[in-house]
């Protein structure tokens, strides 16, 4: 499954690409749901192809989600930035 104009994303909205170290192609946008009086708005990410996986996974996460998701990378990643210093 993936977002488009039929399932309800807005056209034209822009898709933030991330490849990874491993060949795996992160596809990370804004999916629109729901209608003008009552709007949900989700962050879809897509994890795509990876040489050797079988499977595609994704995710639709609620905003909210999707901040925490963000805190969570970002203190890790900091974390794994520190220990691979000393």
């Amino acid at each position: 499954m993936w977002p488009d104009e039929e399932t309800g994303t807005a056209g034209g909205r822009r898709h933030e690409f991330l490849r990874t170290s491993c060949g795996r192609e992160l596809t990370i946008c804004m999916l629109a749901r729901g209608d003008a009086r009552h709007p949900a708005a989700r962050v879809f990410v897509n994890f795509g192809d990876c040489p050797g996986c079988e499977e595609v996974a994704w995710a639709g996460l609620t905003v909210a989600e999707a901040r925490s998701l963000a805190r969570a990378i970002l203190s890790e990643a900091a974390a794994a930035e520190r220990d691979c210093r000393r």
